[in-house]
């Protein structure tokens, strides 16, 4: 019998295939740049949240924004920040195709992904009692699990048909599959800076630590990535310091 979160999962990935695969709408200026930041405020909250853990309840900071904790944490409010940050999700993936100009038969050629990761993150549930990401991180050491991040990056980058050069994309390739993996190593190395932080400290550090993994990651796949076009070297320093920031966070 299905959970209640894999059947959010079986809609949402239905929604998010449907966004990946269907043209994009012509968004005006104003609406593109709204789609954009919203995906990325969503996210951004569960950053937040993350900047109060361990902080004391009587702490007046933390009173004033208590109700908005609770909602990321997922114990109170409606809708639940787990469908909204789901359905940022889709709205993001729009906008990404919309607003970077990502060719039909690239997203076509990949939008069997979307329902592949979903299916394997079921299964890591449903066999291991944790979501994928958490199972990664929790088999594999940090290098390893970039390696597998950044080799899927780099996969996609070189295989997925598109008007980019061959060369472009090969260097693109190597950047990601080298940079991913080191900046998680890095990063996950960096954690034992903050270990003697105090208690109400350290969930703020680590946050710290995994942003400057993200952005550090990001700027060298900016200026080593091989492309041109603003357009095209802000994508993948997008997708590379994501990746390395969100899979470093990972082994806080």
């Amino acid at each position: 019998m299905p959970t209640p979160d894999e059947l959010r999962l079986a809609f949402f990935t239905v929604v998010w295939t449907a966004a990946w695969w269907l043209p994009p709408p012509r968004l005006a200026r104003g609406a593109e740049l709204v789609a954009g930041l919203v995906p990325f405020a969503a996210f951004g909250l569960r950053v937040f949240a993350g900047f109060f853990v361990g902080v004391p309840d009587d702490d007046p900071v933390r009173a004033a924004v208590r109700p908005l904790l609770e909602w990321v944490g997922g114990r109170e409010g409606f809708p639940p920040y787990a469908w909204v940050l789901d359905a940022t999700v889709g709205l993001g993936l729009v906008w990404f195709a919309a607003a970077f100009g990502i060719p039909r038969e690239s997203r076509r050629a990949t939008a069997w992904i979307i329902p592949l990761v979903a299916i394997l993150a079921v299964a890591t549930g449903r066999f291991a009692g944790l979501p994928l990401e958490r199972w990664l991180a929790a088999t594999l050491p940090p290098i390893a699990a970039g390696a597998v991040v950044g080799g899927g990056l780099a996969a996609a980058i070189r295989w997925t048909p598109g008007p980019i050069a061959t060369a472009r994309r090969r260097r693109a390739a190597a950047v990601a599959g080298l940079v991913v993996p080191a900046f998680v190593a890095a990063g996950a190395l960096s954690f034992g800076l903050t270990a003697g932080l105090p208690p109400a400290r350290e969930a703020q550090g680590q946050s710290i630590v995994a942003l400057v993994t993200g952005a550090a990651a990001a700027l060298v796949a900016w200026s080593r990535g091989g492309f041109e076009r603003p357009r095209s070297r802000f994508l993948f320093a997008m997708a590379v310091g994501v990746a390395a920031g969100a899979l470093v966070a990972l082994y806080a």
